[in-house]
């Protein structure tokens, strides 16, 4: 009967998390809308006119996914629901996927 070296295999398990999981990235999105867009984003400032609330909208990603994605996916639901901007966007992580949420508002004409 041969005997399994599962110390060194533990052993080599665990320096592989603490590598991988010891390391930061600085991820930026943009919330600045270009000239064909019409989706306002805001984070922590809401706008200036006066609007009715509509829905909590939330897109999720997989675990490579950026603040970009997420935030062009909270673009795509709003414009598919016709509002006008998207406020108090957050991001937050459910397990290891990412997800990002705000609530979806139509300015008052």
């Amino acid at each position: 009967m041969t005997r399994q070296p599962t110390g060194k295999i533990l052993l080599g398990l665990i320096s592989v998390l603490i590598i991988t999981t010891s390391c930061t990235t600085t991820r930026i999105a943009t919330l600045t809308t270009d000239e064909n867009e019409k989706i306002e984003l805001f984070t922590s400032n809401l706008p200036q006119r006066d609007y009715i609330e509509i829905c909590y909208i939330e897109t999720s990603g997989g675990i490579f996914h950026t603040p970009q994605n997420l935030l062009n996916g909270l673009k795509k639901k709003a414009t598919e629901l016709e509002v006008d901007a998207v406020i108090n966007i957050k991001y937050d992580f459910q397990a290891w996927y990412p997800i990002a949420s705000g609530i979806a508002v139509k300015y008052k004409e």
